[in-house]
């Protein structure tokens, strides 16, 4: 004898027909949300003519995009920056000279010093890709106040090295403004790109933005 398709199950509802479990029901009010700003970006710097050895702080990252108050006050745009990736590309150098080399190391509270590194050989640029070790402090968010002066990598590069710099920001929203660098010369209410390694050191230009005079 053929099986009823149209018979009921146990919970009430037909045979291979959907079930309402418990907590279906819908929503009386909006779901929740969140309204702070906060995305993921890549920022890129160039040494050009410059070569050196530089260590980045939190500070520093935190400083990367800034407003001008006046003609020689800025503040910060981000509120927390956590940094999740280094990348690095050098020039090959003259065919039959000395080879260059760049380098990116981890170092900073609750980080083993890590460094990654790489040399051109013939026509090939040195490149180098580096991640935060796993579990140490490097993975943090740096925060507006909070340990700014902690060195996360150090760098070294030489003339006509590209830094990209993969970061993910949370904006400044009800905390008061943190102020900036003091630049020269600055127009008020622009947005300006900041040196990596700072305004006073200025070895690695911003590309993109309008850099703080």
């Amino acid at each position: 004898m053929p099986r009823n398709s149209n018979r009921k199950g146990p919970r009430g509802t037909r045979r291979g027909g959907r079930q309402r479990g418990p907590g279906r029901a819908m929503l009386s009010h909006p779901p929740q949300f969140k309204p702070t700003i906060g995305f993921s970006h890549k920022f890129r710097f160039a040494s050009g003519t410059n070569a050196g050895t530089t260590a980045i702080t939190r500070a520093q990252l935190l400083n990367l995009i800034q407003v001008a108050t006046s003609a020689v006050t800025t503040v910060r745009v981000f509120q927390a920056v956590r940094l999740k990736k280094v990348e690095m590309w050098t020039n090959p150098p003259v065919l039959g000279s000395t080879p260059v080399t760049c380098s990116c190391e981890w170092i900073g509270e609750n980080s083993p010093s890590t460094v990654h590194s790489d040399t051109s050989m013939g026509v090939q640029p040195a490149h180098v890709l580096a991640r935060p070790p796993a579990s140490s402090s490097n993975r943090w968010w740096s925060l507006s106040g909070q340990q700014e002066t902690d060195n996360l990598i150090v760098l070294i590069f030489p003339a006509d090295t590209i830094i990209d710099v993969s970061v993910q920001v949370r904006m400044v929203e009800q905390e008061n403004p943190t102020a900036g660098d003091v630049p020269a010369g600055a127009s008020l209410g622009k947005l300006y790109g900041n040196y990596l390694d700072g305004i006073v050191s200025g070895l690695l230009l911003p590309i993109g933005y309008t850099f703080l005079p």
